[in-house]
């Protein structure tokens, strides 16, 4: 099957809103936060990465024929073929939202809060890759 380009610009979309969600709760000092507000950058964080594999395993599939066997492998096998340079970086962000999911009693807040507000720079640039081969941007 092709690339469903209506799948494309829906996951791209779901991640840049995350992005700006996230940025713009962590516009706000971390000590000024509400226990919603950083349960929101959690759950942020849980839709950007979703977002992101939703769209790598599609890409996987229908352009390449493969099958991810994890969210990893899904980001790493796009990543590779795209040679989108900080493949690392996804991938670290792929082991938050598990971490986020899975292990949510032994987050530290206050360090995802610096981390993410920080800047999303290989989300961009992966988004700048999969625009430019698919949208023509």
């Amino acid at each position: 099957m092709p690339i469903d380009l209506d799948v494309v610009k829906s996951r791209l979309d779901d991640i840049r809103f995350s992005i700006t969600e996230v940025l713009r709760i962590t516009r706000k000092p971390y000590d000024e936060l509400s226990i919603d507000e950083k349960y929101a950058i959690r759950y942020v964080i849980v839709i950007l990465v979703e977002s992101l594999v939703a769209l790598c395993t599609h890409i996987a599939r229908e352009e390449f024929g493969y099958r991810p066997k994890s969210y990893v492998d899904a980001v790493v096998f796009v990543c590779e073929r795209f040679q989108v340079p900080c493949t690392r970086d996804l991938v670290n962000l792929v082991r938050l939202r598990n971490l986020l999911v899975h292990r949510y009693w032994v987050v530290d807040d206050r360090l995802i809060y610096e981390n993410v507000r920080r800047n999303f720079t290989c989300v961009l640039k992966f988004i700048e890759c999969v625009e430019g081969r698919y949208l023509g941007k």
